[in-house]
């Protein structure tokens, strides 16, 4: 089950979702779904507390990029990632820590989990920002932006030294 609240901060323009998720839930399949009830466009990952099971994630071992399967329970230590909508459907990744023990800690992109026991999972929907901004505006302000992109990458001759 999908427990979501989207909580409004006073005085700024944005706004927090909390998915909790029962056992057995999966994961990104449940971000998704809260996310299109929501209609979210973008939101960024804050945090995780919980712990998941039967774990595919994508690491990386000796500069190689690999799929490993985690079958035991193990905690969510650390969390990142950002989301999303084009068209319909949702972009991102989830990065996670999941903690073996004290010391062994697995990181990587989480392709697949399922929920062990109560898991919480917070973002921070970021709005859209375009309000107030008229077509040809926004089209004169990316032309000055990629103007002086071109101007401070483009090659420059060198300045005479003066040695005195």
């Amino acid at each position: 089950m999908i427990q979501s609240g989207m909580h409004e901060i006073r005085g700024k323009n944005d706004s927090y979702l909390t998915i909790i998720l029962d056992d057995e839930d999966e994961v990104i399949s449940s971000i998704e779904q809260a996310f299109k009830e929501q209609n979210i466009k973008k939101a960024v990952l804050l945090s995780a507390e919980g712990r998941l099971k039967n774990t595919r994630m994508a690491v990386s071992k000796a500069g190689t990029l690999r799929q490993r399967l985690i079958d035991q329970s193990l905690k969510i230590k650390q969390v990142s990632g950002e989301f999303n909508k084009m068209k319909n459907d949702y972009f991102g990744d989830i990065n996670v820590s999941l903690e073996k023990d004290a010391i062994h800690v697995i990181s990587g992109v989480l392709l697949k989990g399922f929920a062990d026991k109560e898991v919480t999972i917070r973002f921070k929907i970021i709005k859209d920002l375009s309000f107030g901004i008229n077509e040809k505006d926004r089209n004169v302000t990316r032309n000055l932006v990629k103007e002086k992109i071109i101007e401070e990458t483009a090659k420059k001759e060198p300045k005479p030294m003066i040695i005195a």
